[in-house]
């Protein structure tokens, strides 16, 4: 579970730091940061599994512009602090990743990389005491050989140098081997944090892919997943088409025309056999059941070694009836135990959901040049919810 981030001179974020619950609301006016910390989060997670550049095209469309243009200086410097388990103990993992980020306007805009300044990965728990298991000083690079360390083989030594390429990071590079269990462990998790902000035009769209069970960040492949997951896991769909019926109480299945193996094709079909094609339905039927999808699978997925999920979802209350909200946040632990979530929203209704979890409130503004985000003191918020909703206080400026 992720309980400690900061990012400093990425976007308008200048150490910025959050320290997340189980499930999380963030708030604030336009422009004010709150795609940015999404952005830097995710973009953090795909450094994992791709390179540099890469994980900074799929954030922005302008990837040499990563770096705060109101501050003369180049590093970024994204951290975060996190708990997972393996084998039944508890470990603690700090993680921080320092990039060098040419400027933008010198020299020219698409031969301006990012390079891997430092990256440093630490595991405190049991025999490991804040023990460097990855240092990697701008490609010169430090293994450590957990066997070894624990005394388990008779290597040479502890750590093991290489020479790695600095446009991608040192834990994407890791590979999957007994030496390296520990690191292997925080790089899955770090690689299967989710964003989202779901598309209602893509929500639509018929593109498939053979054994596609991951989601896509605009909900894409919405089709496609459901339409694998009803042939590998007939439970899990029926959980996710009767979650469904609390916007569409018609439904009796989701089902599926798939004419070649590239093309998936979904229907509603209510208790007579009728059939509404996706293109019919309307876009907060659609999101609501892609919301359906993400927090189903991913309470299944918490059960898993690699972790419980990280998930960042924007503004999913789109075209959706916020009444609506109540059952389908209801699957949610608090706690974090099945998934950790952070939402963010404009709208006063879906705001009003939260009231009952201060603990995970966190308000985003941007006073000049860079965002502040802050968790608002609750016994001041719960003091005035006496007199007004959280929705209202959001609205009349209150949390600022």
């Amino acid at each position: 579970m992720l309980t400690y981030f900061r990012a400093d001179n990425f976007k308008s974020l200048v150490n910025v730091t959050i320290e997340p619950a189980g499930l999380n609301l963030l708030v604030g006016r336009n422009n004010s940061g709150k795609t940015n910390l999404c952005h830097a989060l995710r973009f953090l997670s795909l450094t994992s599994r791709m390179s540099l550049q890469e994980a900074a095209r799929r954030c922005t469309p302008e990837p040499w512009s990563l770096a705060n243009v109101y501050l003369d200086k180049h590093p970024i410097d994204l951290s975060l602090r996190c708990s997972l388990t393996w084998q039944g103990e508890t470990l603690t993992f700090e993680y921080e990743l320092i990039l060098n980020a040419p400027r933008v306007g010198r020299g020219p805009r698409d031969k301006a990389p990012l390079t891997v300044a430092e990256e440093t990965l630490r595991v405190t728990g049991g025999r490991f005491q804040c023990t460097a298991l990855i240092q990697n000083n701008a490609g010169r690079v430090q293994l450590l050989h957990e066997r070894a360390f624990l005394g388990e083989t008779h290597a040479g030594g502890h750590y093991v140098g290489t020479a790695a390429p600095t446009d991608h990071t040192m834990l994407f590079r890791l590979y999957d081997l007994e030496t390296n269990q520990r690191s292997n462990l925080f790089k899955r998790w770090l690689g299967s944090w989710q964003y989202f902000n779901l598309d209602a035009l893509r929500l639509r769209n018929v593109e498939a892919q053979p054994l596609d069970m991951e989601l896509a960040w605009d909900g894409s492949n919405l089709a496609s997943v459901l339409y694998n997951l009803k042939s590998s896991d007939e439970r899990l769909y029926r959980k996710i088409v009767e979650a469904t019926k609390v916007v569409e109480p018609k439904l009796d299945v989701v089902n599926f025309q798939s004419p070649d193996p590239e093309q998936v094709y979904m229907f509603f079909e209510d208790g007579s056999g009728k059939r509404f094609g996706a293109s019919n339905i309307s876009d907060g039927t659609l999101r609501y059941l892609a919301l359906s999808t993400i927090i189903i699978m991913n309470r299944r997925a918490a059960k898993e070694e690699r972790g419980v999920p990280f998930v960042m979802v924007e503004e999913p209350e789109n075209g959706v009836f916020v009444g609506h909200f109540k059952p389908l946040f209801d699957r949610i632990e608090p706690s974090g135990r099945d998934g950790q979530y952070l939402f963010t929203s404009h709208a006063p209704y879906f705001i009003d959901l939260f009231d009952g979890w201060l603990d995970g409130l966190w308000v985003a503004r941007c006073p000049q040049t860079h965002t502040v985000i802050e968790r608002p003191p609750r016994a001041t918020i719960e003091q005035q919810l006496g007199e007004y909703s959280l929705g209202e206080m959001h609205f009349r400026g209150l949390l600022q």
